[in-house]
């Protein structure tokens, strides 16, 4: 929140099972994030699994700070 408010553009990414949390906390604090969401999980996922995840998010994340 802090960069965004000094005009960084900032993007959230948050696995799907938290992206309900990642909006709740950002409006409790008054910010509407650009929030990028991927596959859950993250942790405990080959290497192989985090890079598909990645190759996927590139387009939206594109999306989202152009």
């Amino acid at each position: 929140m802090a960069l965004e408010a000094r005009g960084v553009p900032c993007v959230v990414v948050a696995t799907a099972d938290f992206e309900d949390l990642a909006r709740r906390l950002a409006a409790l604090e008054g910010f509407d994030p650009r929030l990028l969401v991927v596959e859950h999980p993250l942790g405990g996922v080959a290497p192989e699994g985090v890079a598909r995840r990645a190759r996927r998010a590139i387009e939206p994340l594109l999306g989202l700070i152009r």
